[in-house]
C-alpha cells in the first residue's frame, strides 16, 4: 500500500510542474503580448491582447484559473499522499 501512496505523491508531482508549465506560458505570453486598455469618450474601457489569435486562449482568465487548479491539485496530492503515509507509519501497519 505504500507504495500506491508514494505513486500518489509522484503523480501530484508530476500534475502540478504541468500546472507550473501552463502558468509560465501565461505570464510569457502576457509578457511578450502586453494588454492593451482602450477607452471610448463616454469613460468606458476595453481591454485586448495583441497577441495573435492562436495565443489569445491563452490570454484568458479561465487559463489561469485553469493552471492555478492544476498546481493546487498537484500539491493536494502530495500533501494527501504523505499525510496518508504518516497516519499509516503511526499506526504500525
Amino acid at each position: 500500500m505504500s507504495s500506491s501512496l508514494e505513486m500518489l505523491a509522484k503523480s501530484g508531482a508530476i500534475v502540478s510542474s504541468a500546472g507550473v508549465a501552463l502558468f509560465v506560458a501565461f505570464v510569457a505570453v502576457l509578457l511578450v503580448f502586453p494588454v492593451v486598455k482602450e477607452c471610448d469618450n463616454n469613460g468606458k474601457c476595453s481591454f485586448s491582447s495583441t497577441a495573435p489569435e492562436q495565443l489569445r486562449q491563452i490570454v484568458q482568465p479561465g487559463f489561469l484559473a485553469l493552471s492555478l487548479a492544476i498546481i493546487a491539485g498537484g500539491v493536494f496530492m502530495v500533501r494527501y499522499g504523505r499525510w496518508r503515509d504518516s497516519k499509516k507509519t503511526e499506526s504500525g501497519a
